[in-house]
């Protein structure tokens, strides 16, 4: 709908804070994977991530992208592909 690239293998995110995050496109078209605006019916709260956080159960914590700015859809990675798996964390990062 967006006119993304149906052949990406990737979806890349930058945050309001300086977290920037990327995810396998099979992970973001996972049913539990869930862009956030709101929070019981209310708008997401800055505690929480506002306006707009990445929430992927079959991930860990650290994947975990609040205060979402951009959204990419791209099949090659940037050299900052991933906040904490640039600093030796596994950029996979899934339970």
């Amino acid at each position: 709908m967006v006119g993304a690239d149906p052949a990406a293998k990737f979806v890349s995110v930058t945050c309001a804070d300086d977290y920037y995050e990327s995810i396998e496109i099979d992970c973001a078209n996972h049913p539990q994977t869930l862009l956030c605006y709101e929070m019981y019916d209310q708008p997401l709260d800055r505690g929480h991530g506002a306006p707009l956080r990445l929430q992927m159960p079959t991930k860990l914590g650290y994947k975990q992208a609040k205060y979402l700015l951009t959204l990419k859809v791209t099949s090659i990675l940037e050299a900052d592909r991933s906040y904490w798996g640039d600093q030796g964390y596994s950029w996979h990062g899934g339970l």
